[in-house]
């Protein structure tokens, strides 16, 4: 709104400009016995406050565009969470990340730039044609005749122009996604020998980003020379038309210089929406997935949270009748499932891949609604629970757990406020004492692959850690021992079996070694197994 505001004032100050320089050349060209102080002062003013206003209008302008990708990248991370929880095959990390860093610059420029300068196109050229109007009438119409013919040619070559942005940002998607995906199983790759099959696709996606790039590049120079040959032929008309009554004496200098010097600043605005809206082509395939995955239906969406959260250390957490539906698969992951996790007891989930344990653990998470049935605690159905409000009392722990761009402190500190003295005692409880006392900028030293990489174990350590000082009412734990050795896994379970003390638990586990947390171990396997006996 203020770029909006900036760039109508400096419309006014571009039209002040201009009659101020008509007038200055009629003075020098005519010889007028005039003074030609004040005009030349005036016109230093205007050119001043129209370089003012254009600057603050371009600074307003990028404020804007980094709020807008700060809010619009938050809300796509959220989306792309929320539909991985509810569906396993939820949009591919490489691609989700190649779009909004790749898109960010396109998102800024739509909403700082392109945004402003549609409504300026509108309102400009009239103010500019009014004026105009003022001064000569039948050049105001030759103008008021011409500008909808840049308008028509705009929204023409805006249409190809469009097509060819969305083929340009499917094929950046496939190849972020695809790259990132190889550069993940490249050891299994090349284990394989699969590494030249999995190259030539990386080529042949980067030849569709290439062909699609190089559409983009075509329309775009189609549509700046259409645009910049039609205003030409506009200003042009305008030029014959004041030159001909000049010849013949029916038009008088000044209003002839003015004409022609306020003519390009009708197609001006026109122009730099063009150029604009190329710029932020790739804006809109964004934004619209955006839309779509917020317009996508959800279990969350259609629950109205009213309850109170409840404690899951006092009331029995239960799967009553849950039903677990994919769109895209033809069975149900769970179809009537009705299963018991005992207040303050440690259950342990065991079954093949597959069988559903990470599904259980989503719908405990409160990540994911069942298709049918209910998730309650105790008597309460959390689909009526405020997610924030349960997500405050759970700890998760998931098999790779993530680390935050911070330091050691912020990274345990995550989802909760505590003093360095809390997060010390955290990790001297999960066995990283020594490793702190090792490290000479203590807490504040930044983890990373750069700064400090943590080994696996030490990456689950601090997870518990982080736990450990949320003290949660419910823990949920995802294969805590997978790809470690013998002696890291021990450490691991020892750890954890202080975390877990008191508190009400669930680990999923293909590993043995966990389950002498477990109070109960639960066989998914088996269920399902006699669940389709029964049917």
């Amino acid at each position: 709104r203020g770029a909006v505001v900036l760039g109508v004032g400096e419309v006014a100050a571009t039209i002040a400009q201009g009659l101020l320089l008509a007038h200055a050349i009629a003075i020098g060209v005519l010889g007028l016995d005039d003074r030609p102080l004040p005009t030349l002062l005036g016109l230093a003013a205007a050119v001043l406050v129209r370089m003012a206003l254009q600057a603050t209008a371009e600074t307003t302008g990028r404020t804007a565009g980094r709020t807008a990708v700060a809010v619009l990248r938050e809300r796509a991370v959220a989306a792309a969470l929320r539909r991985a929880a509810e569906r396993d095959d939820g949009p591919r990390s490489g691609a989700v990340a190649a779009q909004w860093v790749h898109g960010a610059d396109a998102v800024a420029s739509y909403a700082g730039r392109y945004l402003p300068a549609t409504v300026i196109a509108g309102i400009a050229p009239v103010l500019v044609i009014a004026t105009v109007a003022v001064v000569d009438p039948l050049s105001a119409g030759l103008l008021a005749f011409a500008a909808p013919i840049v308008v028509v040619f705009l929204i023409l070559v805006g249409y190809r122009a469009q097509d060819a942005a969305e083929q340009r940002q499917a094929g950046l998607a496939l190849l972020g996604g695809h790259l990132l995906d190889v550069l993940r199983g490249l050891p299994t790759l090349r284990a394989f020998g699969r590494e030249r099959v999995q190259a030539e696709q990386v080529r042949k996606a980067g030849e569709h980003y290439r062909v699609g790039t190089m559409a983009t590049l075509r329309e775009a120079f189609l549509s700046a020379f259409v645009l910049e040959f039609v205003a030409m032929l506009g200003t042009a008309l305008v030029a014959v038309a004041c030159g001909i009554r000049l010849a013949q004496g029916h038009m008088e200098f000044g209003p002839a210089i003015a004409a022609l010097v306020l003519a390009p600043e009708v197609f001006l605005p026109l122009r730099r929406l063009g150029s604009e809206f190329h710029a932020s082509a790739d804006a809109e395939p964004l934004l619209r997935e955006l839309a779509d995955a917020a317009a996508e239906p959800s279990g969350d969406a259609a629950a109205h949270p009213v309850a109170d959260a409840p404690d899951p250390r006092a009331a029995d957490l239960t799967l009553d009748a849950a039903v677990v539906r994919h769109p895209d698969r033809r069975a149900a992951t769970f179809d009537g499932l009705d299963l018991r996790f005992a207040a303050g007891a440690t259950t342990a989930l065991v079954g093949p891949s597959g069988s559903g344990k990470t599904t259980i653990l989503r719908l405990l998470l409160a990540l994911q609604s069942p298709t049918a049935g209910a998730v309650r605690c105790g008597d309460v159905d959390l689909a009526t629970v405020d997610p924030r409000a349960w997500h405050a009392g759970v700890a998760w722990i998931p098999q790779h757990p993530a680390l935050l761009p911070d330091t050691l402190a912020a990274n345990v500190r995550f989802g909760r406020d505590a003093d360095d003295d809390a997060v010390r005692d955290a990790l001297a409880a999960v066995g990283l004492g020594p490793l702190l006392r090792a490290l000479p900028r203590g807490l504040d030293t930044p983890l990373g692959d750069v700064d400090l990489p943590l080994s696996a174990g030490e990456r689950r350590r601090l997870a518990i850690a982080r736990a450990l000082l949320r003290d949660p009412r419910l823990v949920v734990v995802d294969e805590p021992t997978a790809n470690l050795d013998s002696v890291t896994a021990e450490s691991i379970v020892a750890v954890l079996e202080r975390l877990v003390a008191g508190r009400t638990a669930v680990i999923a586990t293909h590993d043995p070694l966990p389950l002498r947390l477990a109070d109960r171990v639960v066989d998914l396997g088996e269920i399902l197994d006699q669940t389709a006996v029964t049917a």
